[in-house]
């Protein structure tokens, strides 16, 4: 039996044969006709005995199903006519293209400062370091930290795209920022088909101060109903730990429009997961500059699972109670739940070197390293003042930085799915870029002055 540094979560493995006994019920192989996917399930229903029951979060897996379908990464042939909308280089959209877009051209990370940045990478997408240096070479020349700090397994000669582009950008946006790559195997034990993002939190919490890195980016998400609803309580309760440690996590918010974390049939919206997580900034994404506007693909809405916060209450109700021009029929969403996404970044025609080649990649996986970096810039800033990261980012976002036009507010476009237009950008707050994009000069002076 093994646990986290602070003794607050055990971890041991004991044959089937013991969990059934304990659960009082026997475990099933079922197997799907269409795809021949197979997943291990409680026969029946199960019980746990009274001494052991008010300490367990979730059985999992147990005996609730997993959807036949996985949702995948965005990828788009360049439409020719938009190229000038983009990079320097008349291409796609570059890390110097987003730093000089967000006012972040002359930040960069420095020696002393014990400031980290990393990604989290899942389901066997792996990132090659030869593409890296590639990356560097055509894209950042001029950065000094291009070597990134591994955890977990990394198979190189697998390059997936999520991978690559998450690594890039987080690097090539959070300059010369020390980075880590944390890759985390196996599945979800409610639905095989998502991610452990609780092994991968356990894996965090051991990780002692020095090393614990100060922001983290996620491109990976699921729809809220395919996630055992106790699973994401007892993930939320990591969050909170990384939050109080002073990490600040970021979540893509998902490709689907309010279909979700993909295009699909629907009658009413479908809420993401972890970014409908209060405990998480949740990232949406945008296209096109002077100004940007809205993908149509960033996904956006309420979360079913959540109550709205409280913190959230002033900037929702505003959005709602303005009625603005195309607001979609509140039967459609759940209007007291937690609002998704929080803030934007650019999530089209970004260039990822995959495999020794070019490859334009779309979706609010761009997204979120690019916001990360950009937050872990503000971090630098404040540990270079003696002061610390700034952690769990959401109460500031919605009490000091968004009502005091920290962002670049989207205002036009919408995010269409479930065979409608979905939610209609607006002034302030809104379901599809939240509170818009980051200002980096502007953020950089108001979480200066914070203690």
């Amino acid at each position: 039996m093994e646990g986290t540094a602070n003794s607050d979560w055990l971890q041991t493995t004991i044959p089937v044969i013991a969990v059934e006994s304990l659960l009082q019920s026997e475990y099933r192989r079922f197997g799907h006709n269409e795809t021949g996917a197979t997943v291990l399930r409680l026969a029946a229903g199960y019980s746990l005995p009274a001494s052991v029951a008010p300490h367990i979060d979730f059985v999992g897996p147990s005996i609730r199903f997993p959807s036949a379908k996985r949702p995948s990464l965005r990828l788009h042939q360049r439409d020719p006519a938009r190229r000038l909308l983009f990079g320097p280089s008349g291409d796609g959209v570059d890390p110097t293209f987003l730093r000089k877009l967000y006012n972040a051209t002359d930040a960069a990370g420095a020696s002393g400062t014990k400031n980290i940045q990393a990604c989290a990478s899942f389901l066997g997408q792996f990132y090659s370091p030869t593409d890296l240096k590639t990356f560097f070479s055509k894209y950042a020349k001029d950065h000094t930290v291009t070597i990134p700090t591994q955890y977990g397994p990394n198979t190189p000669s697998k390059p997936g795209v999520e991978a690559e582009l998450d690594i890039q950008y987080i690097m090539g946006v959070g300059k010369d920022i020390p980075t880590q790559f944390w890759s985390t195997a196996g599945k979800q034990p409610g639905n095989p088909e998502n991610e452990p993002f609780l092994v991968w939190l356990y894996n965090v919490s051991n990780i002692s101060d020095d090393n614990m890195p100060r922001t983290m980016s996620v491109s990976y998400g699921d729809d809220e109903h395919t996630v055992l609803r106790d699973y994401a309580a007892r993930v939320d309760v990591e969050f909170q730990k990384a939050g109080v440690r002073g990490m600040s996590i970021m979540f893509s918010s998902g490709d689907g429009g309010v279909s979700g974390s993909q295009s699909q049939q629907c009658t009413t919206f479908i809420p993401t997961w972890p970014a409908g997580s209060q405990w998480v900034t949740s990232v949406g994404g945008t296209t096109d500059s002077n100004p940007e506007v809205c993908a149509s693909f960033s996904s956006g809405g309420f979360a079913n699972y959540f109550a709205r916060p409280s913190w959230q209450d002033d900037a929702v109700s505003g959005y709602l109670n303005s009625k603005p021009a195309g607001l979609p029929s509140s039967v459609l969403y759940n209007a007291s739940g937690r609002g998704i996404p929080d803030v934007a970044a650019q999530g089209e025609n970004f260039d990822v070197i995959v495999s020794g080649s070019t490859e334009p990649v779309d979706g609010t996986s761009c997204s979120s390293p690019c916001f990360t970096a950009i937050v872990s810039l503000l971090n630098e800033a404040r540990l270079a003042a003696g002061k610390n990261s700034l952690g769990y980012l959401n109460p500031l976002i919605y009490k000091t930085l968004g009502p005091q036009g920290a962002f670049n507010d989207v205002t036009k476009g919408d995010n269409p799915g479930c065979g409608t237009k979905g939610f209609p950008a607006t002034k302030g707050w809104d379901p599809v870029t939240g509170w818009g994009t980051p200002k980096f000069d502007v953020l950089k002076a108001l979480v200066l002055a914070l203690p």
